[in-house]
C-alpha cells in the first residue's frame, strides 16, 4: 500500500534481543467472544476502560516488532504520532462500516496481527507461538496490568480448544438479537462497497501491497461494479438471504460452543443490557474476572448506542429470519 506520509513501520524484528526477557511472563488472556457485528467492539472498549488490562491498540499492532525497543528508548510517542499522521493523510477518521474512531490508541482485533505476521486470522497450533509472544509483550508494556484483553470473532468457534490450551484464560461472550446482527452485517457490506477502504487495506497489508489480499480486492471491485449497475436496493435484497444463512450458521456454532464452555471460564453479556447500563455490566463482570475496577470506571466508559433503524430490505424480514433460526435450532437438537 502506498502511504502519503511515511509511517515508518518496522520491516524486521527490532525486538528480537529484548524478547528473551519475556519468557517468564504468563499467558493470561481475557477474550471477547461473539459473532461479527454483534457488539464485540463496544464490549471490548468497555472492558478495556473498566479494568487494569493491557490491550492490542493500533499502535501496538502496526509497530509490533518495535514495541519493546520503543519502550526502552522512548520511541512510542514518535511512532504514535506517525501513525495518526498517516491516518489523517489518508482521511481515515473511523472504520467506515460504523462510527468507531480510528487512532493510534484505539483497540483492534488480534486476528489482523496473526495474519500480518503468521498468515492466518485464527489462533491455532501454527499461530500460537506468535499469540503467546504477543500476550507476554503486551503485559511487559503495562506491568500494572493483570491480564491481556483480546478480541477476534474468527476464534469464537475455537473457544474450547483455546480454553484447554490456556487454563488461565477467561471468555466474555456477547449475545445480540439476530435481526440486529443481520442489519449490522448488511449495513457493513453496503458501506464496504460505498468507496475506498483504506483502513481495511492498511490492516491487510503485509508489506507487499495488494498482492497479499488481491483476491478479496478483486471481489470488492466486481461487487462495486455490480452495485453501480443494479443499485443499492437490489444489492441489499440479493445479499439478504446470503447473510441470513451466515448469521444462522454462526449463531448455532456460538450457542454450541458456549454451552460446552466451563462455567468458571465463560460468561455471557446481553448487548441490550450493556447498552442500557455499561457501568453496571462491568461491575457484574468484576467478580467473574477477579479484577478490580479502575478508579472512576463508570466515567471512563463510553455510552452505548441503541439499535438504529432497520435497513429497508429487512423491515419485513423478521418472521423469515425467525423461521430460519427455528429450523436450524431443531436440526441441531437445540430447540
Amino acid at each position: 500500500m502506498q502511504y502519503p506520509v511515511d509511517p515508518g513501520f518496522p520491516h524486521s524484528d527490532e525486538d528480537r534481543e529484548l524478547s528473551a526477557a519475556l519468557s517468564g511472563l504468563p499467558v493470561r488472556p481475557v477474550f471477547i467472544m461473539g459473532l461479527h457485528r454483534s457488539g464485540t467492539t463496544f464490549l471490548y472498549d468497555s472492558v478495556a476502560r473498566a479494568f487494569p488490562l493491557s490491550q492490542l491498540t493500533l499502535y501496538r499492532l502496526f509497530y509490533y516488532r518495535r514495541l519493546l525497543r520503543n519502550q526502552r528508548d522512548g520511541g512510542q510517542q514518535r511512532d504514535q504520532q506517525r501513525l495518526d499522521a498517516c491516518f489523517a493523510a489518508l482521511d481515515i477518521r473511523d472504520r467506515k462500516i460504523d462510527s468507531v474512531p480510528v487512532a493510534a490508541d484505539e483497540v483492534e482485533e488480534y486476528g489482523f496481527l496473526l495474519r500480518r505476521l503468521a498468515g492466518s486470522f485464527m489462533l491455532s497450533e501454527t499461530t500460537a507461538p506468535l499469540f503467546e509472544q504477543m500476550c507476554r509483550k503486551l503485559l511487559a508494556l503495562e506491568p500494572d496490568s493483570e491480564a491481556v484483553l483480546l478480541k477476534n470473532p474468527w476464534d469464537t468457534a475455537s473457544a474450547a480448544w483455546i480454553a484447554e490450551r490456556y487454563p488461565q484464560a477467561r471468555f466474555i461472550y456477547i449475545s445480540r438479537e439476530p435481526i440486529a446482527v443481520l442489519n449490522s452485517m448488511l449495513n457493513a457490506v453496503l458501506a464496504y462497497l460505498d468507496g475506498p477502504q483504506r483502513y481495511l487495506e492498511m490492516l491487510l497489508d503485509r508489506g507487499d501491497g495488494r498482492k497479499s489480499y488481491r483476491g478479496g480486492y478483486l471481489v470488492w471491485r466486481l461487487l462495486r461494479g455490480v452495485r453501480a449497475v443494479l443499485g443499492e436496493r437490489v444489492i441489499a435484497r440479493l445479499a439478504r438471504p446470503l447473510l441470513a444463512r451466515h448469521v444462522t450458521r454462526e449463531l448455532i456454532s456460538y450457542r454450541q460452543t458456549l454451552a460446552a464452555m466451563p462455567a468458571s471460564q465463560a460468561v455471557e453479556v446481553d448487548y441490550r443490557a450493556l447498552v442500557a447500563d455499561p457501568a453496571a455490566e462491568m461491575k457484574a463482570l468484576a467478580t467473574f474476572l477477579g479484577l478490580p475496577l479502575r478508579p472512576e470506571a463508570a466515567q471512563r466508559i463510553r455510552a452505548g448506542k441503541p439499535r438504529g433503524q432497520l435497513h429497508p430490505a429487512l423491515r419485513a424480514y423478521q418472521a423469515t429470519l425467525d423461521k430460519r433460526l427455528r429450523r436450524a435450532l431443531q436440526k441441531a437438537g437445540m430447540a
